[in-house]
């Protein structure tokens, strides 16, 4: 038997699994305009918000499909059907015969007749597609309209609160969800809406969207006018008709379907959004996996069952509230109502002769699984009163083997129990074995609370900080108005202890265990680049609040310390004022992107990445998606053929290279230095043009989220994952998630590495002037006055680089020589010793609790005494770290110390181990180390 399926949705898809139940044998085509497979529609919001990762919405991989014989037809739409002949043509121009064809063509959005829709920044919620649209438009907008308020405007507004963004939710009549709510439970939902920040405007129609190409507000019938810079429109759907009026099949408000959910043409089936039954269109996912479970058997069996149609029941989802709704919930004369209402909990439910016709659950959703169950069977209660107080004042019930836990997909308890019993322990398990909860989500609380009482097995190995997120990931605790109420109260003692050393660190601040009472705030400058503006702020702040004390640091970004938890609010205030930021500066997330600080300046830069680092920042920024890794992940772009940032000792490390006379990177990933010692990144075989980078930069980053390790941190780098899968098997996702092929890898271009210093002269014939800044030791006073120098005889420009220094650009030549007279450049100069020169640390233990030495002091003295009795003119990176986790990339240096302890006798002294080339080669007293290294340097001929 030959079946066509024409639309790839959610109800497309589920058909053709319950036909493949059926009939394994059977041919199947699934056609969707859409170029990626099937995916979760419901789940939309959650992309949005970062909740998920777009890959967690497919359904089932391309391979899944290949295996299972299904014949997919992705961005290929059907045109016309002609029933006479059982063949259909697509857009390609192809002809298919069918022996049976069924249509999925699901819904398109019911948008008003507003003027103003097709301007730039106007958007429908119903695809993927959109909402990657509105993700990209997210990211540089600040006010955001979203226009109906119902179940999906309410969910889309939600994420965009989510995403940082000032929302407005207009509403055209005086409830929300007027379909499923009465006016009690449309009350609560509004207030809590507002507690989240969301203006929620009701009795509003929107007549215009305002601006001339692109919105800046919405324009109501009373001549108010919302500004805004994205608008959506979330008002509801309309069945999608389209292919069936082609084909001449009978369409009225849907594709009209009988009980076998046959159409007016033989062998034509329909099922889903597109459908009219007995004068009814449905729009949730309960009624449509009924009707496929009927539709396939009336495909494989001749038309043996009957659709008698489905109760539609809506559940929103929305992080802080619960919500569910089935039913009649607008009572009648003469029906009986049961009420219960606290502060944060409202339960309806109507009863009309006898039966239960609808409720509403507010709140606690415990027991609507049984009501759900109750509506659907419409049984009929001798003590309705009785058991349905009882569901509604939460008292517990034992459910019995047959009891339905997810509607849905029609899994009971029994079936869960199975489940366990053959090995499921979480709730991913169990959406695996029986697919409960993976439609509408709303049996997961139970299913967690059956595994509870049933799996008593734990992981032997607890991870905090996993453990952290898991109650309530940092963004969705919204711990920056915390931080204003915790600075009122001015005692840092007062911080819960998790949100101070966990939580925090997502918005850049870290409170150091080595300073009681004082936190450091890192600030992210994405590729080193930094205006005198800014420097400006952070100089001002530095010597406000942090003592005057500016740390550059091995990341091309700035370090404040010594500020007090009174301080914080307004010194994160003025660092947003001048548009930098100091979100995911720690923890699991991505770190500052690094490059060269020269790039698009110097002869050797061939391609300059500083606004791919840009592109790549906006995507990941403020993203819960991207802020949920199972550890830290480094990333670095090299378009010079210099290596000045020590690209391969990064999670991912973009490697300026050339294919076919293609100028592009070479792909490599998995470095690292602490997490088990120093390693490079491992070549992935893959060759990309610049701009691929930020979708590259993507998929990585949702493999590691969806694939990584989160059990023990020691092991949980990018790294390990790699080495698990293997470079085939990691390359293959990537593929798999980008949907296309990757090239092979070019011919690597870079030709050296190691800072750049002195005057180095531009491709525009401008200069830049090196200042030699050691260990990174700095003040608020001098980066003041080199923002002022940056002004006075530059472009107002300063570049950080990854060796902790300097660099003034855009120099004309005539300016060099007042310039270099400044007394700064006595405390700063533009060059030194090679043991200077290429020298890197990181905090030691007078700021760091981790560190075992003081570090930068001893990386100094170390520097003073090389540079004295031992002078050489060859270039030598000596790169320090306070301890083992890495932070002064000791690894990638020629020469790379850890701080440590011995014992020497029966004294325990402080040390380093020291590393050659990224191998430890010794452990030397600190006491001894300057003996140690002239003697090594003296034998070794070449680094």
């Amino acid at each position: 038997m030959k079946v066509a399926v024409i639309g790839a949705g959610m109800a497309g898809s589920a058909l053709v699994e319950e036909l493949l139940k059926l009939n394994p044998s059977a041919e199947i085509h699934l056609f969707g305009e859409e170029k990626i497979p099937p995916y979760n529609r419901i789940f939309l919001a959650d992309i949005l918000s970062g909740k998920k990762l777009p890959t967690q919405l497919l359904l089932k991989s391309y391979q899944a499909y290949e295996e299972e014989g299904i014949k997919l037809h992705l961005g290929e739409r059907v045109e016309r059907i002609f029933p006479d002949v059982r063949k259909f043509v697509t857009s390609y121009g192809k002809v298919y015969s069918y022996d049976k064809i069924v249509l999925a063509t699901g819904s398109l959005p019911n948008l008003p007749p507003v003027k103003g829709l097709k301007k730039k920044g106007v958007f429908a919620f119903r695809t993927i597609g959109d909402v990657f649209g509105i993700m990209d438009l997210a990211r540089v907008s600040k006010r955001a309209v979203v226009i109906g308020g119902g179940l999906l405007g309410i969910e889309c507004v939600k994420a965009l609160r989510d995403a940082g963004l000032k929302v407005f939710l207009v509403h055209i009549l005086d409830r929300l969800m007027e379909q499923w709510l009465d006016y009690t439970a449309s009350h609560m939902l509004r207030k809590k809406l507002e507690e989240f920040g969301i203006r929620v405007l009701l009795e509003k129609r929107t007549e215009e969207v305002v601006g001339d190409e692109k919105a800046q507000g919405v324009r109501f019938s009373d001549g108010e006018i919302l500004e805004g810079d994205l608008v959506v429109f979330a008002t509801g759907i309309k069945p999608n008709v389209k292919l069936a009026v082609k084909s001449g099949i009978e369409v009225n408000r849907g594709i009209v379907v009988n009980d076998y959910l046959e159409t007016s043409k033989q062998d034509i089936y329909a099922v889903g959004e597109c459908i009219e039954h007995r004068c009814r269109t449905y729009g949730l996912f309960s009624p449509i996996m009924e009707q496929v479970k009927v539709c396939a058997k009336n495909i494989v069996y001749s038309n043996v069952e009957r659709y008698e149609g489905s109760f539609d029941y809506s559940l929103l989802k929305v992080a802080g509230v619960k919500l569910l709704s089935a039913g009649d919930v607008q009572e009648q004369e003469g029906d009986e109502l049961l009420l219960y209402k606290d502060k944060e909990n409202y339960r309806k439910a109507v009863l009309r002769k006898g039966k239960i016709v609808g409720f509403i659950f507010y709140g606690n959703l415990s027991g609507s699984e049984k009501f759900l169950e109750l509506l659907k069977t419409g049984e009929s209660f001798d003590e309705a009163f009785a058991l349905i107080r009882g569901l509604l004042i939460d008292e517990k019930k034992d459910l019995k083997e047959t009891d339905m836990v997810c509607n849905c997909n029609a899994v009971s308890y029994g079936d869960i129990l199975r489940a366990i019993k053959n090995g499921a322990k979480n709730l991913e398990d169990i959406q695996r074995i029986t697919k409960a909860s993976t439609s509408c989500g709303s049996c997961s609380t139970l299913i967690e609370e059956i595994l509870k009482a049933h799996v008593k097995v734990r992981p032997t190995k607890i991870n905090k900080v996993e453990e952290y997120k898991k109650k309530v990931h940092p963004f969705e605790a919204d711990l920056l108005k915390k931080l204003e109420e915790w600075a009122n109260i001015g005692d840092w003692q007062k911080v819960p202890e998790e949100d101070r050393e966990i939580g925090l660190k997502w918005y850049g601040v870290f409170y150091r265990k080595a300073t009681p009472g004082y936190f450091m705030v890192r600030v992210r400058i994405t590729h080193g680049k930094l205006t005198s503006e800014q420097a400006v702020i952070l100089a001002h702040l530095s010597k406000k609040f942090g003592r005057n004390v500016i740390d550059l640091t091995s990341r091309q970004q700035i370090q404040l310390r010594w500020i007090e938890l009174k301080d914080l609010p307004e010194v994160l205030h003025a660092i947003r004022e001048v548009g930098l930021t100091t979100l995911q500066t720690g923890m699991d997330n991505v770190r500052n992107i690094t490059g060269d600080p020269l790039s698009g300046l110097v002869e050797e830069s061939l391609i300059d990445t500083i606004s791919i680092a840009r592109r790549i920042s906006e995507t990941f920024l403020g993203k819960r998606q991207y802020a949920n890794l199972p550890r830290k992940f480094n990333l670095a772009l090299l378009g010079s053929k210099r290596d000045t940032i020590n690209c391969k000792y990064n999670d991912l490390c973009f490697y300026l290279a050339e294919k076919e006379g293609i100028i592009g990177f070479n792909v490599y990933a998995g470095g690292k230095i602490g997490s088990g010692g120093p390693q490079e990144a491992i070549d992935l075989d893959i060759f990309i043009r610049p701009y691929e980078a930020i979708d590259l930069s993507k998929a990585v980053l949702e493999l590691y989220t969806d694939m990584g390790n989160r059990e023990e941190r020691s092991k949980n780098r990018l790294y390990f994952l790699i080495k698990e899968l293997g470079v085939e098997g990691f390359r293959a996702e990537l593929e798999r998630r980008l949907l296309r092929n990757l090239w092979r890898r070019g011919k690597d271009l870079v030709e050296g590495g190691g800072e750049r210093h002195g005057l180095i002269r531009q491709k525009n014939g401008l200069y830049a002037v090196s200042l030699l800044v050691p260990a990174g030791n700095f003040t608020g006073n001098d980066l003041e006055e080199v923002a002022y120098l940056a002004r006075k005889y530059g472009s107002g420009e300063i570049r950080l680089s990854v060796y902790q220094n300097l660099y003034l650009i855009n120099i004309p030549e005539e300016n060099l020589s007042e310039l270099l007279n400044h007394p700064i450049f006595e405390k700063y100069p533009i060059s030194s010793s090679p043991y200077f020169n290429g020298l890197i640390a990181c905090q030691g233990s007078k700021t760091c609790a981790f560190g075992v030495i003081e570090n930068k002091p001893d990386a100094i003295k170390l520097a003073s005494y090389l540079s004295e009795k031992l002078p050489t003119d060859k270039r030598l990176r000596m790169h320090w770290s306070g301890c083992a986790k890495g932070c002064g990339q000791h690894g990638a240096g020629d020469l790379g110390f850890v701080g440590t302890k011995v014992k020497v006798g029966n004294e325990v002294k402080l040390a380093v181990d020291v590393f050659l080339k990224g191998e430890k080669i010794n452990t030397v007293p600190l006491d001894k180390l300057h003996l140690y290294i002239e003697q090594l340097l003296k034998e070794i001929k070449s680094l």
